[in-house]
């Protein structure tokens, strides 16, 4: 894995096992090395796009810096599939803007799309977008329709952007993107993936369910949250 051969520096990504041979990235990527495969949710790519169309007045650098973020990753990790799961695109007026970027990105590897809930239908059939995908006991679906947790799977998917708020209560507020960990029954585990776009700051994430591990995401270091509990204790 090249990402582990990477000279540091300070603002160098980092990659930190989250379960056993699964890697997060801090450039909220999954990873697994010897599956060889990388996941991403939430791309809403075309966004700045779509907002300009409807007259509003946004910087051109999401898209480019979202596409070299994916090259980098596969740069630097090597997988044999790419896995995006679910809202590649930020809804209508992104279209043609998200084919470009699949195509581009099939030119290098071989690319899962799957389907979430911003993704018309146009790039859908454009696209050869799934409902789900499953690699091992991984099963990857975005999120947005009810979830199935068969025994023995660890459901991988996005939709809710998790966030988490920082505060040292001398005025420093912080939102970090984070990826989290619940265990939907006793033999199902969902992971939920931070959103990969750099437009979406994300929101906190409450659920039932109990909470296994909160990994927050900044863009040198990845750690945990102290303590572990169901949203029904908070």
């Amino acid at each position: 894995m090249r990402i582990a051969a990477m000279k540091h520096r300070p603002s160098s990504p980092v990659a930190v096992p989250v379960a056993p041979g699964v890697l997060l990235d801090s450039r909220r990527a999954l990873v697994h090395p010897e599956q060889r495969w990388l996941a991403v949710a939430d791309l809403h790519f075309g966004y700045e796009a779509r907002r300009r169309r409807e007259g509003a007045l946004m910087p051109d650098w999401g898209m480019a810096q979202g596409e070299q973020t994916l090259l980098d990753l596969l740069a630097d990790h090597q997988p044999h599939r790419l896995i995006l799961v679910g809202d590649v695109m930020d809804g209508v007026g992104a279209v043609e803007e998200t084919l470009v970027l699949l195509e581009r990105l099939r030119e290098r590897i071989e690319v899962v799309c799957v389907e979430g809930n911003h993704d018309r239908v146009s790039l859908r059939r454009a696209g050869q977008f799934l409902p789900h995908w499953q690699e091992g006991a991984f099963w990857f679906e975005h999120g947005h329709r009810p979830l199935n947790p068969e025994p023995g799977r660890i459901l991988i998917t996005g939709h809710e952007h998790p966030a988490v708020r920082l505060a040292d209560g001398a005025g420093l507020r912080l939102k970090l993107p984070a990826l989290v960990q619940e265990q939907l029954t006793p033999d199902c585990v969902r992971w939920i993936l931070p959103a990969f776009s750099p437009w979406a700051a994300g929101g906190e994430y409450r659920s039932p369910y109990l909470r296994l591990a909160t990994w927050l995401c900044a863009p040198s270091r990845i750690w945990p949250t102290d303590r572990e509990q169901s949203q029904e204790e908070a």
